[in-house]
């Protein structure tokens, strides 16, 4: 029989939907991959272009961030059994209305959320169809944390496919 991480890929590939799969993975394993300790001081918010971004807390967590980068990086590509991530891109938000010059050298960002988000647990914005559909299409795949993103993954794209099609026949 052929081994059902095969059949996954092949799928994927098929489908054009790996890229996708393995970019939402790099930032949803972020807080698993770079620690307790960092994963409370910065977020992951997406990946684009061999790059992921992220958002730290205050200067010094992004400077923190960098000191590790390369480690970073390794786990991440790691896990995700491909060299997908090439850098990391950390940025801190200022406050509103204070030059960032005029900020002591420790200070954070006050709208950094007290707890990370946790993007497999957002709601996704699909009809009960698309996401039955997605479902049965992952059900065989036995890991739970690669089943679960790819359901995400394969239910957003169908929904994104479906909503094109609408817009198209609305302005025909």
């Amino acid at each position: 029989m052929e081994n059902i991480s095969n059949i996954v890929t092949s799928v994927l590939e098929a489908k054009g939907w790996r890229g996708k799969v393995l970019e939402q993975m790099a930032v949803e394993l972020w807080p698993e991959v770079v620690g307790e300790v960092l994963a409370k001081h910065t977020v992951a918010l997406k990946f684009r272009g061999g790059t992921i971004y992220v958002r730290s807390r205050s200067p010094m967590w992004s400077q923190e961030l960098h000191f590790h980068q390369d480690r970073v990086v390794a786990r991440l590509n790691g896990r995700l059994r491909a060299p997908l991530v090439q850098r990391i891109r950390a940025t801190v938000t200022p406050p509103r209305g204070i030059k960032v010059g005029a900020l002591k050298p420790n200070w954070e960002d006050p709208t950094f959320p007290a707890r990370a988000p946790l993007p497999h647990d957002a709601r996704l914005d699909v009809d009960q169809e698309t996401l039955a559909r997605a479902r049965l299409l992952c059900a065989q795949i036995e890991d739970e944390e690669l089943r679960i993103v790819m359901e995400r993954t394969i239910a957003a794209s169908l929904q994104s496919a479906v909503d094109r099609a609408l817009k198209q026949q609305a302005a025909a």
